[in-house]
């Protein structure tokens, strides 16, 4: 019954945040340390933050394959990763939603997500938590030493932008 109820408020916390541009997202802020995670790729690999960090800029996106926003960025995404692989930003999608393991995999082979995509059952509750997680898609540009570029609900405005060496 809780995660029912986890599943609803998900979705209606969504519904408030699409609605109006001005929403509250909670979690990591800018400026932040972003929490350090161990989570599998599809593969059953553990993959880190400061794995993926170690490699340039990050963009995280918590994600389920039942949210159809998330649905709606996959082309977004697919370009991002097209345009930046290797050029120093690695997109990983975590999947923090209900669904099984099989049904992600299901999914990223029936879209072709060929971004790296984590998932590990047992530790979506935790890195929702830890994240503190409203909604999907939550978005959240990591620099390389670990800091908390963007967070929020849609696409960074300025994505070039938050890629470029600080001062």
């Amino acid at each position: 019954m809780l995660k029912i109820f986890r599943i609803i408020s998900l979705f209606a916390a969504m519904a408030v945040a699409s609605s109006s541009f001005s929403a509250t997202v909670v979690g990591p802020e800018v400026g932040q340390k972003a929490p350090e995670f161990s989570i599998n790729n599809l593969d059953g690999k553990p993959v880190t933050l400061q794995d993926l960090t170690s490699k340039g800029h990050v963009m995280l996106i918590f994600w389920s394959t039942r949210c159809p926003f998330c649905h709606a960025l996959i082309p977004n995404f697919r370009e991002i990763d097209q345009k930046y692989r290797g050029k120093g930003l690695t997109l990983a999608a975590l999947n923090v939603g209900l669904e099984k393991q099989a049904e992600v995999e299901a999914y990223v082979l029936e879209y072709g997500l060929d971004y790296l995509v984590l998932n590990e059952d047992a530790k979506k509750e935790q890195l929702a938590e830890k994240y503190l997680l409203v909604g999907t898609p939550t978005i959240q540009v990591i620099s390389p030493d670990g800091m908390v570029l963007y967070q929020g609900h849609f696409l960074p405005k300025d994505l070039e932008g938050l890629l470029k060496p600080g001062p």
